[in-house]
């Protein structure tokens, strides 16, 4: 672990951890995970929320404490109506 990083977030979603990787990489905000590895590259289980909690393996995010509030409100970010306007129904 790197020096002066501490732990700002926990999940046993993959998606949601590759999510949230992708958006601290795109504010190239340093960070560091325990966990993010693919369950069924090692075991013969599905890499899901369910199978990661029954087998307590959650996917937990750690970044440098200066950065430590910025991190929590863009995860807590709900993007999913920035494409609204462009689809038609």
């Amino acid at each position: 672990m790197k020096e002066n990083f501490i732990e700002v977030y926990k999940t046993y979603d993959p998606i949601e951890a590759k999510l949230i990787a992708a958006k601290l990489q795109d504010r190239e905000i340093e960070f560091d995970t325990i966990g993010d590895f693919d369950l069924t590259l090692t075991m013969d289980t599905f890499n899901t929320p369910i199978s990661r909690m029954a087998l307590e393996q959650p996917i937990i995010f750690y970044v440098h404490e200066d950065d430590k509030d910025n991190v929590l409100k863009l995860i807590s970010e709900d993007n999913s109506g920035m494409l609204k306007e462009d689809l038609d129904y």
